[in-house]
């Protein structure tokens, strides 16, 4: 399964939702990191005002990559190809979602992996299979 973004930057919260932390402790061996949601968090790192957070998201993304070890999953020819018949389809009915948020359903589509996250409205409309650990 691929984690989206929010369900990690969730587990780095201060309090964060039980059932999220229940979920990623019981599927933990099925967890694969996308280099696009890498990519966003390193970003949230680089850009972060205050250094104390900024070391504290530095240790938390140490501590996501030696949870998914090498399960990591970059994009492919098929998720390119998923993207853009997907990103097509959505402006044609007039739903598009961020493009960032399409590549990364379209990695779990393409990876023929369920998408881990809890923004079900854009993610949904993808076509991904989603488990939002909120709802489970």
């Amino acid at each position: 399964m691929l984690i989206d973004t929010n369900i990690w930057i969730e587990l780095a919260r201060r309090r964060p939702e039980p059932k999220v932390v229940a979920f990623l402790a019981e599927n933990s061996a099925r967890c694969f990191l996308s280099t696009i949601v890498l990519a966003e968090i390193e970003y949230g790192i680089d850009s972060a005002p205050d250094p104390a957070r900024r070391d504290r998201m530095i240790g938390f993304l140490d501590a996501i990559l030696a949870r998914c070890g090498d399960r990591v999953l970059s994009p492919d020819m098929a998720t390119a190809v998923v993207w853009g018949k997907t990103k097509a389809g959505l402006e044609a009915i007039g739903q598009p979602i961020a493009d960032i948020d399409l590549l990364i359903a379209s990695q779990a589509i393409a990876a023929e992996m369920p998408l881990v996250t809890g923004n079900v409205s854009d993610m949904a409309r993808t076509g991904a299979a989603i488990i939002n650990p909120w709802d489970d």
